[in-house]
Protein backbone atom coordinates (compact mmCIF):
# COMPACT_ATOMS: atom_id res chain seq x y z
CA UNK A 1 0.00 0.00 0.00
CA UNK A 2 1.06 3.42 -1.09
CA UNK A 3 1.67 6.05 1.82
CA UNK A 4 -0.60 8.19 0.13
CA UNK A 5 -3.33 5.34 0.20
CA UNK A 6 -2.00 5.09 3.99
CA UNK A 7 -2.45 8.09 4.71
CA UNK A 8 -6.29 7.98 2.93
CA UNK A 9 -6.77 4.90 5.31
CA UNK A 10 -5.94 6.97 8.14
CA UNK A 11 -8.77 9.73 7.12
CA UNK A 12 -10.85 6.95 6.68
CA UNK A 13 -10.72 5.43 10.16
CA UNK A 14 -10.61 9.16 11.79
CA UNK A 15 -6.93 9.03 12.73
CA UNK A 16 -4.92 12.27 12.98
CA UNK A 17 -2.01 12.38 9.79
CA UNK A 18 1.78 13.51 10.82
CA UNK A 19 3.34 16.12 9.15
CA UNK A 20 6.26 14.45 7.50
CA UNK A 21 8.45 17.60 6.97
CA UNK A 22 9.63 20.10 9.57
CA UNK A 23 8.95 24.19 9.23
CA UNK A 24 12.60 25.00 8.91
CA UNK A 25 12.86 22.86 5.64
CA UNK A 26 10.89 24.51 2.60
CA UNK A 27 12.90 22.59 -0.23
CA UNK A 28 12.05 19.27 1.46
CA UNK A 29 8.52 20.61 1.64
CA UNK A 30 8.01 21.65 -1.21
CA UNK A 31 9.84 18.55 -3.11
CA UNK A 32 7.03 16.59 -1.07
CA UNK A 33 3.98 18.95 -2.19
CA UNK A 34 4.85 18.08 -5.92
CA UNK A 35 4.86 14.48 -5.24
CA UNK A 36 1.11 14.48 -3.28
CA UNK A 37 -0.04 17.43 -6.11
CA UNK A 38 1.18 14.98 -9.01
CA UNK A 39 -0.95 12.20 -7.67
CA UNK A 40 -3.72 14.41 -6.02
CA UNK A 41 -4.57 15.69 -10.13
CA UNK A 42 -3.75 12.39 -11.75
CA UNK A 43 -6.99 11.31 -12.94
CA UNK A 44 -5.71 7.34 -13.40
CA UNK A 45 -4.79 7.43 -9.73
CA UNK A 46 -6.64 5.02 -7.53
CA UNK A 47 -9.62 6.87 -5.64
CA UNK A 48 -7.97 6.01 -2.07
CA UNK A 49 -4.58 7.41 -3.64
CA UNK A 50 -5.96 10.39 -5.16
CA UNK A 51 -7.88 11.43 -1.54
CA UNK A 52 -4.48 10.64 0.31
CA UNK A 53 -2.20 12.68 -1.59
CA UNK A 54 -4.96 15.84 -1.95
CA UNK A 55 -5.10 15.94 2.29
CA UNK A 56 -0.90 15.55 2.35
CA UNK A 57 -0.75 18.17 -0.45
CA UNK A 58 -2.73 20.34 1.45
CA UNK A 59 -0.70 20.23 4.49
CA UNK A 60 2.05 20.73 2.82
CA UNK A 61 0.80 23.96 1.53
CA UNK A 62 -0.08 25.19 5.07
CA UNK A 63 3.50 24.70 6.25
CA UNK A 64 4.73 26.28 3.38
CA UNK A 65 2.84 29.88 3.94
CA UNK A 66 3.89 29.63 7.44
CA UNK A 67 7.60 29.37 6.16
CA UNK A 68 6.46 32.66 4.54
CA UNK A 69 6.37 30.82 1.26
CA UNK A 70 3.60 31.78 -1.72
CA UNK A 71 2.55 29.57 -4.57
CA UNK A 72 2.37 31.47 -7.94
CA UNK A 73 3.65 32.58 -11.14
CA UNK A 74 6.92 34.69 -10.30
CA UNK A 75 9.25 37.33 -11.64
CA UNK A 76 10.59 35.88 -14.85
CA UNK A 77 8.57 32.96 -15.66
CA UNK A 78 5.01 32.09 -16.04
CA UNK A 79 5.29 28.70 -14.54
CA UNK A 80 3.50 28.75 -10.79
CA UNK A 81 5.98 27.58 -8.15
CA UNK A 82 6.65 27.92 -4.41
CA UNK A 83 9.07 30.67 -3.90
CA UNK A 84 9.69 33.07 -0.77
CA UNK A 85 7.76 36.11 -0.73
CA UNK A 86 7.29 39.64 0.82
CA UNK A 87 4.14 40.54 3.23
CA UNK A 88 2.52 42.20 -0.08
CA UNK A 89 2.71 39.13 -1.70
CA UNK A 90 1.66 36.90 0.75
CA UNK A 91 -1.37 39.05 0.97
CA UNK A 92 -2.01 39.02 -2.61
CA UNK A 93 -1.74 35.37 -2.71
CA UNK A 94 -4.09 34.88 0.54
CA UNK A 95 -6.40 37.16 -1.16
CA UNK A 96 -6.79 35.39 -4.52
CA UNK A 97 -7.31 32.12 -2.95
CA UNK A 98 -10.55 33.50 -0.99
CA UNK A 99 -13.97 32.85 -2.19
CA UNK A 100 -17.49 33.85 -0.09
CA UNK A 101 -20.85 31.93 -0.78
CA UNK A 102 -23.38 33.25 0.75
CA UNK A 103 -25.96 30.79 2.32
CA UNK A 104 -30.01 30.16 1.11
CA UNK A 105 -33.01 29.29 3.44
CA UNK A 106 -34.68 26.00 2.53
CA UNK A 107 -37.40 24.78 4.87
CA UNK A 108 -36.43 26.78 7.20
CA UNK A 109 -32.65 26.03 7.19
CA UNK A 110 -29.85 28.34 5.90
CA UNK A 111 -28.31 25.47 3.50
CA UNK A 112 -24.99 26.46 1.51
CA UNK A 113 -25.63 25.56 -2.62
CA UNK A 114 -22.51 23.61 -3.72
CA UNK A 115 -21.69 22.12 -6.93
CA UNK A 116 -20.61 18.07 -6.82
CA UNK A 117 -18.12 16.68 -9.72
CA UNK A 118 -18.91 19.78 -11.61
CA UNK A 119 -22.82 19.17 -13.05
CA UNK A 120 -24.95 18.13 -9.81
CA UNK A 121 -26.28 20.60 -7.21
CA UNK A 122 -26.78 20.17 -3.71
CA UNK A 123 -27.89 22.51 -0.60
CA UNK A 124 -25.31 22.01 2.68
CA UNK A 125 -25.31 22.44 6.54
CA UNK A 126 -22.12 23.73 7.75
CA UNK A 127 -21.41 20.60 10.27
CA UNK A 128 -17.79 21.44 12.00
CA UNK A 129 -19.05 18.61 13.94
CA UNK A 130 -19.75 15.70 11.35
CA UNK A 131 -15.95 14.07 10.55
CA UNK A 132 -16.91 13.55 6.26
CA UNK A 133 -19.01 15.20 4.08
CA UNK A 134 -22.58 13.89 3.90
CA UNK A 135 -24.60 13.08 1.29
CA UNK A 136 -28.29 11.61 0.86
CA UNK A 137 -29.02 8.64 -0.88
CA UNK A 138 -30.51 10.97 -3.97
CA UNK A 139 -27.85 13.02 -4.20
CA UNK A 140 -25.66 9.44 -5.09
CA UNK A 141 -28.15 8.38 -6.88
CA UNK A 142 -28.32 11.28 -9.46
CA UNK A 143 -24.58 11.50 -9.80
CA UNK A 144 -24.92 7.76 -10.72
CA UNK A 145 -26.91 8.74 -13.30
CA UNK A 146 -25.06 11.09 -14.37
CA UNK A 147 -22.18 9.33 -15.19
CA UNK A 148 -19.85 11.00 -12.54
CA UNK A 149 -19.53 8.82 -9.47
CA UNK A 150 -18.23 5.13 -10.64
CA UNK A 151 -17.87 1.87 -8.80
CA UNK A 152 -14.64 2.53 -8.15
CA UNK A 153 -15.43 5.73 -6.23
CA UNK A 154 -17.41 3.58 -3.76
CA UNK A 155 -14.16 3.00 -0.84
CA UNK A 156 -16.13 0.75 2.46
CA UNK A 157 -18.25 0.63 4.63
CA UNK A 158 -18.04 2.58 8.10
CA UNK A 159 -19.95 2.41 11.28
CA UNK A 160 -20.84 5.52 13.19
CA UNK A 161 -22.04 6.03 16.54
CA UNK A 162 -24.98 8.69 16.63
CA UNK A 163 -26.25 10.73 19.26
CA UNK A 164 -29.07 8.95 20.60
CA UNK A 165 -25.81 5.58 20.88
CA UNK A 166 -27.71 3.94 17.76
CA UNK A 167 -24.80 2.14 15.77
CA UNK A 168 -25.05 3.13 11.57
CA UNK A 169 -23.47 1.70 8.68
CA UNK A 170 -23.04 3.92 5.76
CA UNK A 171 -20.78 3.94 2.26
CA UNK A 172 -17.91 6.17 1.98
CA UNK A 173 -17.11 7.67 -1.27
CA UNK A 174 -14.84 9.70 -2.98
CA UNK A 175 -16.30 12.83 -3.67
CA UNK A 176 -14.31 14.21 -7.55
CA UNK A 177 -14.62 17.88 -6.56
CA UNK A 178 -16.79 20.10 -4.83
CA UNK A 179 -17.41 23.88 -5.93
CA UNK A 180 -18.05 26.81 -3.60
CA UNK A 181 -18.23 30.07 -4.78
CA UNK A 182 -15.90 30.69 -7.36
CA UNK A 183 -13.24 27.83 -6.05
CA UNK A 184 -13.24 24.35 -5.81
CA UNK A 185 -11.81 21.03 -3.86
CA UNK A 186 -10.95 17.24 -5.38
CA UNK A 187 -11.26 14.25 -3.87
CA UNK A 188 -12.57 14.10 -1.11
CA UNK A 189 -14.34 11.97 1.13
CA UNK A 190 -17.72 11.64 1.54
CA UNK A 191 -20.91 9.64 3.48
CA UNK A 192 -23.73 8.09 1.82
CA UNK A 193 -26.67 9.19 4.64
CA UNK A 194 -30.39 8.08 3.79
CA UNK A 195 -33.10 9.20 1.62
CA UNK A 196 -33.82 12.68 1.97
CA UNK A 197 -31.47 13.17 4.85
CA UNK A 198 -29.52 16.48 5.00
CA UNK A 199 -26.80 17.01 3.57
CA UNK A 200 -23.42 17.92 5.49
CA UNK A 201 -20.57 19.66 4.98
CA UNK A 202 -18.02 18.45 7.24
CA UNK A 203 -14.40 18.20 8.42
CA UNK A 204 -13.52 15.82 4.81
CA UNK A 205 -13.65 19.40 3.14
CA UNK A 206 -13.28 21.74 5.99
CA UNK A 207 -9.97 21.08 7.68
CA UNK A 208 -8.52 21.02 4.09
CA UNK A 209 -9.42 24.93 3.93
CA UNK A 210 -6.84 27.32 5.79
CA UNK A 211 -9.69 28.84 7.19
CA UNK A 212 -13.59 29.37 7.17
CA UNK A 213 -15.70 31.79 8.93
CA UNK A 214 -19.72 32.29 9.30
CA UNK A 215 -20.45 36.15 7.94
CA UNK A 216 -23.96 36.14 10.43
CA UNK A 217 -24.23 39.81 8.77
CA UNK A 218 -23.90 39.04 4.89
CA UNK A 219 -25.42 35.59 5.97
CA UNK A 220 -21.99 33.88 4.09
CA UNK A 221 -19.55 31.29 3.97
CA UNK A 222 -15.86 33.06 3.76
CA UNK A 223 -13.46 30.56 3.09
CA UNK A 224 -10.01 30.26 2.27
CA UNK A 225 -7.92 27.65 -0.05
CA UNK A 226 -4.86 26.11 -0.08
CA UNK A 227 -3.13 26.05 -3.35
CA UNK A 228 -2.83 25.86 -5.51
CA UNK A 229 -6.24 27.34 -7.15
Amino acid sequence: MSRFAMAALAILIGLPLPLCAQPNDPGQTIARWRTANATCRDPAAPALEAVGACEQRDRYSKLLTLMNHCYGPFPGSNEPAWTPCDPARMAQAMALARTTARFQRRNGVLVLPASLNVNTEAFFVVDSGASKVQLPQEVVDELRRKGTLSQDDFLRENTFVVADGRKVAQKVIRLRSIGIGDRSMENILATVGAPHSQALLGQSLLQRLNWWKIDNIRNALELEFAPPP
